[in-house]
């Protein structure tokens, strides 16, 4: 057999095992022509112009709750009606993150976030634990502590006149409170901002959100020979290396103290007698020593996983809610004396502040969409999802549902006070439902108020002039524009 025929049947060989995945987008591509949406051009335009959000509003207005998009080669359908929501999130076989997930895979490897199946199923069973509210409230304590350094730092900035970002100040404070609940360090990044650590991560997650949104990036295949490519991997290893490193850290320490069991944990005591505070990563490593499948890999994905999310996302909704409760002095007032009247009782029930937190992830969700892989096909409505779709939940819209929420863009806290009016359960879906909901939904909103209630004991939060918030869908959403505010002095 010539050389011409081995090219020729190794051609041949290539095509054949490409073939199912050729007729698959082909059934695709016939089958978005049945679904309205927009062409690739009107997407890359709009991205272009850094206004996606307001971009899906006009795409609900002319095509209704669902419609959708070709990105690249991916083929996403959006879904903001409650019914849609509730079937699609209570759907026990719709567990697969799509393709969008694996740009932070680098970092977070095959995390509960990145995870599918029965690998996440596993995930999800071991670590719920570590989320139960008593074990939380050990972490009131470190968030108070940050508070402290936050509202001295903010001191400087207390004229009453001065307009200001306070964007910076609240990342840094977010990133000290992750660092010492997950991995049991201080970081002190509201006082050493530039250190090496503070700024990887930071880098990392900016270069993660430009890639999820750039059209040429997320289709390189050679993303990691470019510039950003480099520079993440530069990142990767300064991350992967302190999270190494503390995972030792935190093992000896754990041994020295002769701690093996969660039981030892209960018991232990510090120098002073008092009770010891775990972090995260204590938890998941005496797991670990009580015979649970985990390696030291997988303990390093769970805890990037939680400094990831828990770092951005509280940012994203302490930063919103002080833009909105500048802009409302009325509201603002009624949330000041709930926080004095509940001076340290913050694990406990604040209605006031708690209808504040949700009317500004109504408003600004934090995740404001997230997609899930179709790996069979699906009945959504009157619908029929072909395998290889994508499905994502567009909570930015769902929440602006003007049957539901009438006035959608107006800040309005009372809507989740009152008890005799039934939303829709699955109306509100800031962290997500059903079984993929956020595993760290209480302890973001132990954060929340936390933090607002000291902040608002403390600083009256006043609008800056002629000031507007551009507000972007990176993997959390952020203001482009920063959260420009003056700040005056309570005491």
């Amino acid at each position: 057999m010539n050389t011409l025929s081995l090219v020729g049947l190794a051609i041949l060989a290539v095509f054949l095992k490409c073939l199912p995945t050729i007729l698959q987008f082909i059934k695709l591509i016939k089958w978005s022509a049945t679904v309205p949406g927009p062409t690739i051009g009107e997407l890359m335009e709009n991205a272009k112009k850094g206004q996606i959000l307001n971009w899906f509003k006009e795409l609900r207005a002319k095509h209704g709750p669902t419609f959708r998009i070709w990105m690249g080669r991916d083929l996403m359908v959006f879904f903001s009606d409650p019914e849609d929501l509730k079937q699609l999130l209570s759907n026990n076989n719709l567990l697969h993150k799509s393709r969008n997930y694996s740009s932070l895979e680098p970092w977070l490897g095959k995390g509960l976030l990145t995870s599918s199946g029965e690998a996440w199923h596993g995930r999800r069973k071991l670590l719920t634990p570590a989320f139960h509210f008593r074990i939380l409230s050990e972490f009131k304590e470190p968030m108070e502590e940050n508070c402290k350094i936050l509202a001295h730092r903010l001191q400087e900035k207390c004229t009453g006149e001065e307009e200001f970002d306070i964007y910076p100040y609240i990342t840094l404070f977010a990133l000290d409170v992750i660092c010492e609940t997950a991995m049991g360090i201080k970081k002190n990044a509201q006082m050493q901002s530039e250190s090496e650590y503070v700024k990887a991560v930071q880098r990392m997650c900016h270069i993660l959100h430009t890639k999820a949104f750039s059209f040429w990036q997320r289709m390189n295949p050679f993303f990691k020979y470019t510039q950003a490519g480099r520079e993440r991997d530069a990142c990767l290893t300064i991350l992967h290396h302190e999270t190494n490193r503390v995972i030792k850290l935190r093992r000896q320490m754990l041994e020295d103290a002769k701690i093996q069991t969660m039981s030892d944990a209960e018991k232990s005591l510090d120098q002073i007698g008092k009770k010891k505070r775990f972090a995260f990563l204590d938890m998941l490593l005496i797991s670990q020593m009580e015979g649970r499948e985990l390696s030291d890999s997988d303990i390093r994905e769970e805890v990037d996983t939680f400094m990831f999310e828990g770092h951005d996302t509280t940012s994203s909704a302490i930063s919103f809610a002080i833009y909105l409760l500048s802009q409302h002095p009325q509201v603002q007032h009624q949330a000041y004396e709930e926080c004095k009247a509940m001076e340290g009782s913050e694990k406990e029930n604040m209605p006031y502040l708690e209808a504040v937190i949700k009317e500004t992830l109504r408003i600004y969700p934090s995740v404001p969409t997230y997609a899930r892989s179709i790996t069979e096909d699906l009945q959504v409505g009157k619908l029929t999802l072909p395998k290889g779709c994508n499905i994502s939940i567009l909570s930015y819209l769902a929440h602006r549902d003007e049957n539901i929420f009438p006035e959608p863009e107006k800040f309005d806290p009372t809507r989740f006070l009152e008890k005799d009016k039934n939303l829709h359960p699955f109306s509100f879906v800031a962290f997500s439902a059903g079984p993929r909901n956020c595993i760290g939904q209480k302890f973001a909103m132990l954060e929340l108020k936390c933090t607002l209630s000291y902040l608002l004991r403390n600083f009256e939060f006043l609008p800056a002039k002629n000031f507007t918030p551009n507000p972007l869908p990176e993997l959390v959403l952020k203001s482009g524009n920063g959260i420009r505010i003056r700040l005056k002095s309570r005491n």
